[in-house]
């Protein structure tokens, strides 16, 4: 299996009530379904069986706004797992080393095998710094977490604040989620002159209207968080 292989999606032309009724039975035993949310999920996505809504903006706001019980930022994880490897690949692995190793391949470019990812070489940092050739199978959670620090931490020029990172990053995966599998679509966090900015390049014009919908269903998401506060400087004494 590679990256342009489609993965079939059991949940295909359910109706929006059987859509949000199924997420209410897969909530119920949350922890072994957590896949299969992600495929529902998707096939909200791909179906456009919102399309025209007045009510809701995104498959994103639907769910949430009907499903109390699941989190928009572990359902947008649930869907980029679902839609890169299969539900036996899931089961074994776990969603969140598969979603931190997602994260990670973007950092380093590496290939990946989607159908047998364990073998994917890891490169990971000790508490000395010194770093280990470790199999993702044979990562943990913090570990994956380290590994992806750390090739942060070694990227060229001046760091990018981490609230930056995150919101380019919330964006690069709602954005991946939408186009299809194998596209040349690139999101990067970039600098013009002092500033951080989001680059969005090799946007094939027939796939414009996903990279829309990515970015409203993460700009969706983004304004339901809290604003934080930002600190004010004390005014110094003359």
């Amino acid at each position: 299996m590679n990256s342009n292989d489609v993965i079939p999606n059991p949940y295909e032309g359910l109706t929006q009530e059987q859509a949000l009724e199924t997420m209410r039975q897969l909530v119920k035993d949350e922890t072994r379904n957590h896949i299969r949310m992600g495929l529902l999920y998707n096939y909200l996505v791909d179906s456009k069986l919102l399309e025209g809504s007045k009510q809701y903006k995104s498959p994103l706001d639907f769910i949430c706004d009907n499903v109390e019980e699941v989190s928009r930022t572990s359902l947008q994880d649930y869907g980029m797992v679902a839609r890169a490897f299969r539900e036996e690949v899931s089961t074994r692995y776990g969603i969140s080393r598969l979603r931190l190793l997602l994260n990670y391949k973007d950092a380093t470019k590496l290939e990946l095998d989607y159908q047998e990812p364990g073998t994917t070489p890891i490169q990971v940092p000790d508490k000395k710094g010194e770093v280990k050739l470790k199999l993702f199978a044979d990562c943990s959670v913090e570990e994956l977490r380290q590994a992806l620090r750390h090739v942060r931490e070694q990227e060229p020029g001046t760091p990018f604040p981490p609230e930056d990172r995150a919101v380019v990053d919330g964006y690069r995966e709602a954005i991946m989620r939408s186009v299809p599998r194998g596209s040349p679509m690139r999101v990067q966090l970039a600098r013009y002159k002092d500033e951080s900015v989001m680059e969005i390049r090799y946007i094939p014009l027939g796939q414009v209207n996903h990279l829309i919908e990515g970015l409203l269903s993460q700009y969706s998401a983004a304004s339901m968080a809290p604003t934080p506060v930002k600190r004010q400087d004390k005014p110094q004494r003359s």
